[in-house]
């Protein structure tokens, strides 16, 4: 299966064996490694030195389950971990805060042309109400409806029930208007959060829930994220490759085995208005610190691949494999000139604790790939013959990726022009799925057969987020309509029973055949009402009315 450049007898290896290849002699010499010059100088070997048994052995460490104490019993529970009561308690306080503020300045506006206008307050959101909301765009989510208009979601009879069971819609609304996420008056004392002071204590909450929750395998992949956004932003990006292509870039490390973003960095543009120099290689290190020592591999692709940085990372103990760009200068001239290399065949050049790779995959077309985490130069023969180190990078390039291509399946994004809004659906998005993740893992015995399990856990998920709200509001407003009592109870929330009392008034308004005065009136007042109790005429003025649906609760 496994074979050299020069030797196609070598014996069969196992794909995570990474020791050096026995060296191929068929004339037993002395095996003489010659030095191969870089464009700029640099210097590789054509054959390897063996790598250190310490970086070998921490390689092979992952564990790729939740930490101890991260069980989980329910998708509502398991969502909980990553958005957690801080986050919860940040949200709730600056959305009544914008909430009051806003019915204050909107009465002084009317106050102007209409001086007896009574004041109207805002009615504070609650901690119920924010995961009903979050339930509700979930649910949304699953069900495609994510550019459907809110009031055809809640007052279509053809819509699913639990968006008018949850909330009425002016409620909705409202509290999607007003949703802050930080104190907009003591952002000057905060510079240090610059562009990103909207979201940046959320933002970092969910980060530090992520690392907590999660032990990653040994395989991370690095790569960005583009965040559709069409809206007023300082620090929007364009990216035609992308299927958003415009909108806010953030850069993640995930799970290559299964998209678990573990740590993010969103990017804010040019900071103090100068431009970043080797913007790839800071952020490289910045989000690869949180894995030093810890004997990971960071899969990349050649924006953030550089010699540089791969010799900082390797001295951390970080592995590294990623493409390269043929515009480096550091790449022996054979890696770039390769229009008489056939097709199929690879180049290697070797430093210490690392190895470069040149592979022809078609036609006029070259890959260059560096890696730390092996260096043999064992090619697969039934694949094209390619390197170990490409048929590594093709399985874990995509964690990323996967990871967009999920939340953006399924997202709770709802149509808005602030773009602190669009990035918490996003991280609630990314929230659901580590939470899916975490949950399938500590309880694989749920929905073992199904095929879309995803899809499952985000309905289950919705569902049980909004049920609370559902409780509150039957309890609390007990004129409810009709059709909401009917769609509340088809989610097995039942009418609260109330006290069973006698009424005194059961019959229709008793009336005089001939009007009387009023026993209560002064002047000659005339009436045909009488008292239901007392049995006097009595005139509209000194008596109440009381609809059909208080008569049968009345006592007196």
């Amino acid at each position: 299966m496994y074979s050299t450049g020069s030797s196609p007898s070598q014996p069969t290896r196992d794909f995570l064996d990474f020791s050096p290849a026995p060296p191929s002699n068929k004339h037993n010499l002395p095996a003489v490694s010659k030095t191969i010059l870089g464009k700029d100088g640099t210097q590789w070997q054509s054959i390897a030195d063996p790598m250190p048994k310490r970086l070998l052995k921490a390689i092979r460490r992952g564990f790729g389950k939740p930490k101890p104490r991260i069980n989980p019993r329910s998708p509502a529970e398991s969502m909980k971990l990553f958005i957690s009561q801080q986050m919860v308690d940040v949200i709730v306080e600056e959305t009544n805060r914008e909430g009051d503020l806003r019915y204050l300045e909107k009465y002084k506006k009317l106050l102007k042309t209409k001086p007896d206008t009574v004041q109207q307050f805002w009615k504070p959101m609650s901690e119920i109400e924010l995961w009903g909301y979050l339930g509700l765009v979930i649910t949304a989510g699953v069900e495609k409806s994510w550019n459907v208009p809110v009031r055809e979601l809640f007052l279509d009879w053809r819509s699913d029930p639990i968006f008018s069971a949850t909330f009425s819609v002016n409620r909705f609304e409202e509290i999607r208007r007003y949703m802050r996420f930080d104190n907009r008056a003591t952002r000057d004392d905060r510079p240090e959060e610059g562009k990103l002071a909207p979201i940046k204590r959320i933002f970092d909450l969910f980060l530090s829930n992520a690392h907590r929750c999660y032990e990653p395998t040994y395989n991370l992949t690095l790569d960005e994220q583009l965040l559709g956004f069409y809206g007023r932003v300082g620090f929007g990006q364009f990216m035609p490759s992308k299927p958003a292509k415009q909108g806010m870039k953030i850069f993640w490390i995930c799970d290559s085995s299964n998209s678990y973003a573990l740590v993010g960095k969103i990017y804010s543009g040019k900071d103090g208005g100068n431009v970043c120099r080797d913007l790839a290689g800071k952020v490289t290190k910045e989000l690869g610190s949180v894995f030093y020592n810890m004997g990971r591999t960071l899969t990349m692709d050649n924006y953030f691949t550089s010699l540089s940085t791969t010799e900082f990372l390797v001295e951390r103990n970080l592995g590294v494999i990623g493409t390269i760009r043929s515009s480096k200068t550091f790449l022996p001239l054979n890696f770039v000139k390769h229009d008489k290399r056939p097709l199929h065949s690879s180049e290697f050049a070797f430093r210490p604790n690392m190895m470069l790779v040149s592979y022809v995959a078609k036609e006029k077309r070259v890959v260059n790939l560096i890696t730390t985490v092996n260096n043999t130069t064992a090619v697969v023969e039934d694949n094209n013959n390619k390197p170990e180190a490409v048929i590594r990078y093709n399985k874990t390039k995509g964690g990323v990726d996967l990871m967009d291509q999920k939340v953006t399946s399924y997202t709770s994004t709802r149509v808005t022009r602030r773009w602190p809004m669009a990035m918490f659906y996003n991280i609630v998005d990314i929230a659901a799925l580590n939470a899916e993740i975490v949950y399938h893992l500590s309880n694989p015995e749920v929905n073992a057969k199904l095929k879309d399990k995803r899809r499952h856990f985000l309905k289950n998920l919705g569902t049980e987020l909004t049920r609370p709200q559902m409780a509150s509001r039957l309890i609390n407003n007990t004129r409810l309509p009709k059709k909401v009592i009917q769609s509340i109870g088809k989610f097995r929330i039942e009418v609260p029973q109330q006290p069973v009392v006698e009424p005194l008034i059961m019959s229709a308004q008793a009336k005089l055949e001939t009007r009387t005065r009023c026993y209560k009136c002064s002047n000659d007042r005339k009436t045909s009402n009488l008292c239901q109790v007392c049995h006097v005429a009595v005139c509209k003025e000194h008596s109440r009315l009381i609809c059909e649906f208080c008569i049968d609760k009345a006592t007196f």
